[in-house]
């Protein structure tokens, strides 16, 4: 009787030893992981670094680019139905884009859109599955990073381009799935994508869900086709002058299995980014 207690002692106190270690283990691979960047702020290449110093290096803030002049608090913002930005908000982005383009080979340029989360730097990878988990500094990061579709030309050249992002509860492209409200659709009309060489307009002309296989994932197409078939598609809709560019923002939808949803719309270049600015109320 008593060997039989020792023996289911001894076998407790291993699956307590044994529970302990795995703990232990999980804590020190999460410990090891690299943090995100902080996008909202100013980042630099040190942030490839392991350890404290990344934590530090890539939280740290520019002041240069982080900090809004004295009036900002009264400045006025336009709003996603306006194609105009505010005079802080372009330069804030343009020194994002001048910094990031420096320190990451990877990185295109900067989408926003007022009103919404939207306001992250978008990639381009060797294919469209890396940046689903990664950050911009190549650290493991579960809500990845906005990325350009591998296939088409980083400098925006082609007429039909596609950038993922997931859809997230708060964050990346969560907030389309509230645009296939009326209300919401006809308030985010506008929205922006800052490159190292231009400044682009987007004017957004439809909602559409379809599935992840359809052939408007097969890009780049004739522009002509690739416009039809987002308006077949289309929960929602509005007239767009359509030029040689288009876009669309791709996130993962819950109507069926596979489903994505494209927030699809014009891309125009801007001559100036003067021409962006909203003049001073």
């Amino acid at each position: 009787m008593v060997r039989s207690v020792r023996l289911w002692i001894a076998v407790l106190l291993l699956a307590i030893l044994s529970c302990c270690l795995i703990w232990r283990s999980c804590t020190a691979k999460e410990q090891n992981e690299l943090p995100p960047l902080n996008y909202s702020e100013s980042t630099s290449s040190a942030a490839v670094n392991t350890g404290a110093e990344a934590t530090a290096a890539v939280t740290a803030t520019t002041e240069k680019a982080a900090a809004a002049p004295a009036e900002a608090a009264e400045e006025y913002r336009p709003s996603a139905s306006e194609p105009l930005l505010s005079r802080s908000k372009a330069e804030e982005i343009t020194a994002k884009v001048q910094e990031l383009h420096s320190s990451f080979p990877d990185f295109i340029g900067w989408l926003y859109m007022a009103d919404s989360d939207i306001d992250y730097p978008v990639v381009q990878g060797t294919d469209n599955e890396y940046y689903l988990s990664h950050a911009l500094n190549g650290s493991y990061y579960r809500s990845g990073t906005l990325f350009l579709d591998w296939r088409c030309s980083r400098d925006l050249s082609d007429g039909t381009n596609i950038i993922f992002g997931h859809n997230m509860q708060s964050g990346m492209f969560g907030d389309i799935r509230s645009y296939r409200d009326p209300a919401a659709f006809e308030a985010h009309r506008y929205g922006w994508f800052f490159t190292p060489d231009k400044v682009y307009l987007i004017e957004f002309f439809a909602l559409s869900v379809v599935s992840g296989f359809d052939a408007l994932y097969d890009v780049p197409c004739d522009l002509s086709q690739w416009y039809d078939g987002l308006l077949e598609a289309a929960e929602f809709k509005r007239d767009a002058a359509i030029t040689d560019k288009l876009i669309a923002f791709s996130t993962c939808a819950s109507d069926y299995d596979n489903a994505r949803a494209l927030f699809a719309g014009v891309l125009t270049a801007q001559e100036s980014i003067e021409d962006c600015i909203c003049p001073e109320k």
